[in-house]
């Protein structure tokens, strides 16, 4: 329950509105259940669901995110993959993300730009870069 007191003063309906927006951002990455634990409490993944939310709460246009999948597990990723995947169009107009995770990258994105020592190697669909063999080359090794 929403408590109607901040440091002993009523919220205005302006901060009442704040809350109900802060709690639809909880829910939509998925932290409803943990939403009266103190951030210190959460894991790593819960950590960067919850800068997400922080970040959507700015109502940005573009969300650019670096490496928001460094240090989650796979299915965390895979979680955070199904969240961002629901932000363009609906919350944000475009996202940028820098990552290593292919797995996310490839599951998130309508469009890759592979840089290689700071220097554009490839752009395309997502299956266009899996199957582009300067790609392969550059970061798996000589292609057979």
């Amino acid at each position: 329950m929403l408590s109607t007191f901040l440091i002993g003063k009523r919220f205005s309906l302006k901060s009442k509105g704040i809350l109900e927006s802060a709690r639809e951002l909880i829910e939509l990455v998925g932290l409803s259940d943990r939403i009266n634990v103190q951030a210190d409490s959460l894991s790593c993944g819960e950590l960067r669901l919850l800068e997400v939310a922080v970040a959507l709460g700015a109502k940005p246009r573009l969300l650019m995110l670096d490496e928001p999948a460094a240090g989650l597990n796979t299915s965390e990723a895979n979680g955070l993959a199904k969240i961002l995947k629901k932000l363009p169009g609906n919350w944000v107009e475009a996202m940028l993300l820098v990552e290593h995770n292919m797995g996310l990258v490839m599951q998130v994105s309508d469009n890759i730009v592979v840089m290689n020592f700071g220097k554009k190697l490839a752009e395309g669909k997502p299956e266009e870069i899996q199957s582009n063999k300067e790609v392969l080359e550059a970061y798996m090794g000589a292609v057979a």
